[in-house]
């Protein structure tokens, strides 16, 4: 038997022993036994009747320590060999402990503790040591004489004489605790047990949600290993932490996690093989140029916990549908009917622990909230507060998503609807007032005008091109479907006469739910001239060269082309009129092509239907002033002279 003694006052080795955080103590041996490359550890925590700790023991099946290294291990106080071997040297694993202080945390479970260590001797033999420590003379350690023994190697920490905080290790939440700190380590090593009290440390059955992303960082693109960042969500509280790992997941230092989440607790692991190299400067991570990865991780911690409040809010909103006490029905068809869904479906799901439990209750609060959210948002927060007595971290959540969220949108919104609907008062005087229809051009107004207000159309149409030639058309149609030759090279597109064709404004829009566009092709004419079979030669002939061009055909895409006036001679009127085709469709062909002939009487009507309910609603009845106004505003620099004056 020998004893090793640590130079240093005794006060200071026990301020390192950190005695009151015995769950440290316990994971602090279970990193010591995983450097030691065990594949198997266990914690077991002996209790008496009253479930007082006895004692605890920490054994483990790596390596162990063999006698001639003992004394370096113990008496020593920092230069751990680990500091320099970065890994393991047999499995390559990244290795956890560097400062050789380890030893002094067992202190945190008893106030006697004897390793048990079974190694290889040099002469090939298993030896037995045994190493001894007690906190009133915490600087000397007594190590035995080697034992020769036929056992395997391994390592089994005895703490007995228990410290004064360690009964925290019978808590509920102490085997989910060592579980988040190393479930990216048992996640990386599949065939590495841990069990605590019998039980293993199985993060697959603890926590709620797991994900990964990889993380992109602009001073990494020559790094032969990814960053990856492993998000795992726990059912309580564990205390956030971003973890520095290596990338088998040996967590090497902490960082604050720096986001807002509230309601989820969640640990966030960052694996990366390059943090191996900065261990010795890793505290200081946020002051070098770790701090730019640092930052991109908390990014991706705030993307992926939006995306999860998204799940969470529309999983409660299906299951408030199904008891049938969710106040709205159907789904919004108006910008303002969005927003004013969204507030409420907000501060519904924030608040939505504290609704009512009985279906009528739950029912009747939230008509009331939806009724404050329609007719006082300003007063939504007082009501909420003096109703559920809110706890801080929901009256911050509040506060943030009123602050964020609609009262900003729904003025928008509203201020929207009211410029279209000064804009359909304007356009009827464009188009109907006799001093100024039978004036207006074309090309250089009306169509300027209705360039920027192609809503009129339909508000799912985007503009695609605009006056622009038949083969610039063939090119955005195919580019949208992604089918643009590589070289660029294209067939001229021309017309049944040999002309290139001008095309006023092309449109389109994507099928919801599918692959399939529409694409929607306007011939506008000035409103003194009435269409006649000119004018629908014009159109169909533009119909026809892309009919006719096998460079347009593709089955997932269907063709309209309108020719828009204020009047339609007789005969058009009878083929916009014929009974077999829908209202205005004066020709249907093959591949999904039809031509109409649509008046600006019909195209307003429509408009005015869909805006009818703002029209009630915001009580906005547009005078001739606001459409003026408007006009002047929006559309000064090619609206006609008579028009704004």
């Amino acid at each position: 038997m020998r004893t090793v003694h640590i130079e240093a006052k005794p006060d200071h080795l026990l301020r390192l022993a950190r005695q009151k955080d015995p769950v440290s103590a316990v994971a602090e041996m279970i990193w010591n036994a995983l450097d030691a490359e065990a594949n198997h550890v266990s914690v077991d925590v002996e209790v008496n009747e009253l479930n007082g700790v006895e004692s605890v023991s920490i054994t483990d099946d790596g390596h162990g320590m063999p006698n001639a290294s003992c004394a370096g291990f113990f008496g020593g106080l920092g230069g751990s060999w680990k500091t320099t071997a970065k890994l393991s040297p047999q499995l390559k694993r990244g290795l956890h402990g560097r400062s050789g202080q380890g030893r002094l945390r067992a202190f945190a479970l008893g106030e006697q503790v004897r390793w048990v260590t079974i190694a290889q001797a040099p002469d090939g033999r298993a030896e037995r040591t045994v190493i001894s420590g007690a906190v009133d003379r915490p600087a000397d350690f007594d190590i035995s004489d080697p034992e020769h023994v036929d056992e395997l190697s391994g390592t089994r920490v005895e703490a007995s004489v228990p410290a004064d905080f360690v009964g925290r290790l019978v808590h509920d939440d102490t085997a989910p605790q060592l579980t988040s700190i190393f479930a990216p380590f048992l996640a990386a090593n599949p065939d590495v047990r841990i069990a605590y009290q019998g039980r293993p440390l199985d993060p697959s059955t603890v926590w709620t949600d797991m994900a990964e992303y990889t993380v992109r960082w602009p001073d990494t693109d020559g790094l032969a290993e990814p960053l990856l960042l492993r998000v795992i969500e726990w059912p309580r509280n564990v205390g956030r932490v971003l973890a520095l790992c290596d990338a088998s997941g040996v967590v090497l230092d902490e960082a604050s996690p720096g986001i807002q989440a509230p309601g989820y607790h969640f640990t966030a692991y960052l694996l990366w093989d390059g943090f191996v190299e900065r261990r010795g400067t890793l505290h200081l991570a946020e002051m070098d140029e770790t701090a730019e990865l640092l930052e991109s991780a908390r990014e991706m911690l705030r993307a992926h916990f939006k995306r999860r409040d998204q799940e969470r809010r529309a999983r409660l909103i299906q299951e408030w549908k199904s008891e049938g006490v969710y106040p709205y029905s159907g789904e919004p068809v108006l910008p303002a009917q969005a927003v004013e869904r969204q507030m409420f479906d907000e501060v519904a799901t924030t608040i939505s622990r504290r609704l009512p439990g009985a279906p009528q209750s739950k029912k009747t609060t939230m008509r009331l909230l939806r009724e404050i959210i329609s007719h006082d948002p300003s007063g939504l927060y007082s009501v909420l507060d003096e109703l559920f007595r809110l706890p801080q971290s929901e009256q911050e959540e509040l506060k943030r998503i009123l602050q964020r969220t609609s009262l900003s949108e729904v003025i928008k919104a509203t201020g929207q609807v009211s410029d279209r609907l000064d804009f359909l008062a304007a356009l009827k005087k464009l188009v109907f007032e006799p001093e100024i229809s039978q004036t207006v051009k074309e090309r250089s107004e009306l169509h300027k005008i209705l360039e920027r207000e192609t809503w009129v159309f339909g508000d799912a149409y985007a503009l695609m091109v605009s006056d622009q030639s038949l083969d610039t058309v063939l090119k955005r149609h195919l580019q949208e479907l992604g089918r643009e030759p590589a070289d660029g090279s294209l067939n001229p597109v021309r017309r049944e006469d040999g002309r290139k064709g001008i095309v006023d404004l092309m449109l389109g829009r994507t099928h919801r739910g599918s692959s399939g566009r529409e694409h929607l092709v306007v011939e506008l004419k000035a409103p003194r001239v009435k269409i006649g079979q000119a004018e629908v030669a014009q159109i169909k002939s533009y119909a026809k060269a892309v009919v006719g061009d096998p460079q347009f055909r593709d089955a997932r895409v269907s063709w309209d082309f309108w020719v828009i006036s204020t009047e339609m001679d007789d005969v058009v009127r009878e083929d916009a009129e014929a009974p077999n085709r829908p209202p205005g469709c004066i020709a249907e062909w093959k591949d999904g092509v039809r031509v109409w002939a649509r008046t600006w009487s019909e195209i307003i009507d429509d408009c005015e239907d869909r805006l009818h309910f703002y029209r009630e609603r915001l009580n906005h009845d547009p005078a001739t002033e606001h459409a003026v106004q408007y006009l002047r505003r929006v559309h000064g620099q090619v609206a006609p002279e008579a028009a704004v004056n």
